[in-house]
Formats: C-alpha cells, structure tokens, sequence
C-alpha cells in the first residue's frame, strides 16, 4: 500500500483504523519520513507508570525470596484454595 499524506490521512481516520483492525498495513508519510499506524489491543495491554511500579515491586519481593513456589499441580491447587 502507498503511503497516504497526512492530509488524507486525517480525511480517511475511521477508514484507516478499519484496515488495520482487518490486518492491513497503514503507512502514513509526513515531512519525508513515513510511520505505520499500528494496533495495539485494548488498554489492558498497555504498560502504564503505575503497572511499571508494580512489576518493579514484585520483582524485588522475588529477589528477596518473598514469594511462594509451587512444583505441582497439587501444591498449587492446594495454594489456591487456600486464598
């Protein structure tokens, strides 16, 4: 696909999104340069500061041993029902 001007872009916003969602590639030039618009799924799947955090913590509480192993699926099932 030819890479639409930014202009054209801008006219065809749903059109494009559409494509995308349906697995098509989008280019978009601007000043020389060209980008790909590109899906990424719901919020749930972005990294926010505050996920950043708590994956920080958690992996310090991991390196300070702080956490529970299991090494099967009876240990396991056993930990869970005891939540």
């Amino acid at each position: 696909m030819a890479p639409l001007s930014v202009r054209d872009y801008r006219n065809n916003l749903a059109a494009s999104f559409d494509k995308v969602d349906k697995g098509e590639a989008v280019f978009i030039r601007r000043k020389g340069k060209i980008y790909a618009l590109t899906g990424l799924g719901n919020e749930a799947n972005i990294i926010t500061p505050a996920l950043e955090e708590k994956i920080r913590n958690a992996r310090m509480e991991y390196e300070a041993g702080n956490f529970i192993s299991c090494r099967s699926r009876e240990e396991l099932d056993h930990f869970l029902d005891s939540l």
